[in-house]
């Protein structure tokens, strides 16, 4: 027949000493050590005892439990059983009116073997005085309670795996990601500067070259993210009944979730119909128009350097004038330095080296100068989900290009909020 513990709210009506004598005496059937302590001087008294006790009969609480936890407790109990002796934690949990606290944990034996123990700690009245004492009473759970309280653990450790897993596969991916849609951008962006070099034989074939040489680069970039894809597979996927697609398949899911908690928040930050910016973007029928930057300056911030060029002869092609910044805090300190005014516009990458682009544009917001807060600055990344789209606008962008960028799109913003400012 199962033991059943002694209520304390039995026992409302008698004394504490009573109260306590009465206690003992019903747990000396179901615990196998019962311990008294002093909360306001931490020391502690065993009031029963067995002959297998690791504990010591009496000392003080935060010297035992450090010995113990030390010495006894398994590696990964250790943090909870010295949170759940912290006297200043007792003592608090004891004035929000919570008397009664438990926990399990393994503890070696002789043998060297974990068994599973669990322990109470319980104040015997809720007539609280200064000089507070609890009990903390121990026993050894039975084969079944063991058996499954490790299958318990044994099931939390096997999610926690899962998910440090997926977390590592989730980090790859969007590494890969963005290993891709780098290079790609400047790809595409010296394609377009390729087609309207078809006057020009000798710039064609340098700018062809040029892409040549990206495609190149971004064909040895794969290899060496399948090696590290390989490598981390083995290392931290080996053996792991999650295939490829399933592991895919919940990073999506993930996202989604993120995604779907964002849009539905009540507080969710509002996503302007202007400011996300694509290579899908829908495109308007007719000729394209030509823009006329002239007497314009962009800051152009941008590690890669094909890229870079891309920007560049496509803004000076345009008539701007432009100045790079290949980290965030050359940005931010070329912002700061110049004077008010100096530039039209700012376009930052958001993966740049010391300062990401986040950062760099919170820093120039906050900056102080007079046009700090006005200044058209876009995010010009290859992070483009939906929850760096609401980062982007927390931080102060203006607008959102998601790599590969469709620069006619890019042309036609910056037209318009050109145009607009006086």
């Amino acid at each position: 027949m199962e033991r059943k513990e002694f209520s304390i709210e039995s026992l409302e009506n008698f004394s504490l000493e009573q109260r306590v004598g009465q206690l003992l005496q019903v747990w000396r059937d179901y615990y196998s050590e019962i311990f008294e302590v002093d909360l306001r001087t931490g020391s502690f008294e065993s009031l029963m005892g067995s002959q297998q006790s690791y504990w010591a009969k009496k000392g003080f609480v935060n010297i035992e439990i450090i010995l113990i936890a030390e010495k006894r407790v398994h590696p990964d109990d250790k943090q909870a059983f010295k949170e759940f002796f912290d006297l200043d934690k007792v003592g608090k949990l004891i004035s929000e009116g919570i008397y009664v606290t438990k926990l399990n944990f393994r503890l070696m034996d002789e043998s060297g073997n974990y068994r599973w123990i669990k322990v109470k700690n319980i104040v015997p009245t809720k007539h609280i005085t200064d000089n507070v004492r609890f009990f903390a009473c121990f026993r050894l759970v039975d084969e079944e309670t063991g058996k499954d309280l490790q299958n318990r653990q044994e099931l939390k450790d096997a999610i926690d795996e899962a998910k440090q897993k997926l977390e590592a596969k989730n980090a790859l991916l969007n590494r890969i990601y963005k290993e891709i849609k780098t290079p790609l951008n400047g790809i595409i962006g010296m394609t377009q500067l390729a087609e309207e070099s078809d006057d020009d034989p000798a710039r064609l074939a340098e700018r062809i070259r040029k892409i040549s040489d990206e495609a190149r680069k971004l064909d040895s970039s794969m290899a060496l993210i399948r090696q590290n894809d390989d490598l981390n597979e083995k290392s931290a996927i080996e053996n792991s009944e999650l295939s490829d697609a399933a592991i895919n398949k919940i990073t999506y899911s993930v996202r989604k979730e993120v995604s779907d908690k964002v849009d539905t928040d009540e507080e969710r930050t509002e996503i302007p119909e202007d400011f996300v910016y694509t290579s899908g973007t829908k495109k308007k029928a007719g000729k394209q128009p030509t823009y006329d930057f002239t007497g314009k300056r962009i800051l152009v911030v941008e590690d890669n350097e094909l890229n870079i060029e891309v920007m560049r002869e496509l803004l000076e092609g345009a008539g701007a004038k432009v100045d790079i910044a290949e980290d965030g805090r050359k940005a931010v300190i070329q912002f700061v330095s110049m004077p008010a005014g100096t530039y039209d516009a700012i376009l930052m990458d958001i993966d740049i080296p010391i300062l990401d682009g986040y950062s760099s544009t919170r820093c120039i917001r906050i900056s102080g100068k007079d046009d700090s807060r006005e200044i058209p600055i876009y995010a010009v990344t290859s992070n483009n989900f939906n929850e760096d789209v609401i980062k982007s606008i927390e931080y102060g962008f203006s607008a959102f290009f998601a790599k590969p960028v469709d620069f006619r799109t890019l042309f036609e913003k910056l037209a318009i909020d050109l145009t607009e400012k006086p």
